[in-house]
């Protein structure tokens, strides 16, 4: 199971260009909106800067939304974070953040809760349950809705959201990586409105997510220890100008 932040590069009124994590098709990109100052998630909006948009492939992102503007949690007295935005500081030992990255972690919370609920649940399961519950909203950008962890948890027979990704994608004999074929390129997945599609109509129960074989995957090639992350310099990629949104 894969969440993924849609990133905070979004625009008030058009869509831009999603990139990678989020750009993958299979896992669940998270927007983030704005409740607005209301317990009605109804009238709850995407944050300007919230990332939505296509992916280079075509695809559609977010694929669901969460609250990620105004986030109150808990922060050690004399922090960085405290003692870099003390103006967020709204009472001793808690400040607000916003950005996709908050938005992301109450997805990947309910998507924790439904596999508490469910163990023997596939990824693909609960995505489907997560995108199947979600709360419709009006503003754009913010993909199937808002995240519903209660409605979520309330869903019996998750349907797949990935059914379609199926003729799409292809394993060959020397190659253990997903690709895209040339139909794909030539059905112009843009062309599929999701918003078209009936989901109703559609086989959920047709997309076998064993078939994507995750285990072909050999994490141990990635050879993670080969990345050294030593040389990621925190203090370079400049976290307050890439993931602090007001």
């Amino acid at each position: 199971m894969v969440v993924a932040a849609a990133g905070n590069a979004g625009q008030p009124d058009s869509p831009v260009d999603v990139g990678a994590p989020a750009n993958d098709p299979f896992i669940i990109t998270v927007g983030a909106v704005d409740e607005n100052g209301t317990a009605d998630p109804t009238d709850d909006f995407r944050a300007p800067w919230s990332s939505y948009g296509t992916t280079v492939d075509g695809f559609t992102k977010p694929d669901i939304s969460a609250p990620g503007r105004w986030m109150i949690a808990p922060v050690p007295d004399g922090s960085l974070l405290e003692t870099t935005e003390p103006d967020r500081v709204v009472a001793p030992g808690y400040m607000w953040m916003s950005g996709t990255s908050f938005a992301a972690p109450v997805v990947a919370g309910a998507a924790d809760l439904l596999l508490a609920l469910h163990p023997d649940w596939t990824p693909d399961d609960i995505k489907g349950a997560l995108m199947a519950s979600a709360t419709p909203l009006a503003s754009p950008g913010t993909g199937i809705g808002e995240v519903n962890i209660a409605d979520a948890a309330a869903v019996t027979g998750a349907p797949s959201p990935n059914a379609g990704l199926d003729a799409y994608a292809w394993h060959a004999a020397v190659q253990t990586d997903p690709d895209w074929n040339d139909a794909s390129l030539e059905a112009n997945w843009t062309a599929s409105n999701w918003t078209a599609a009936n989901w109703t109509s559609a086989n959920w129960t047709a997309a076998n997510w064993t078939e994507a074989n995750w285990t072909d995957s050999n994490w141990t090639d990635a050879n993670w220890t080969a990345a050294n992350w030593t040389e990621i310099s925190s203090t370079e990629a400049n976290s307050t100008e890439a993931t602090w949104a007001p």
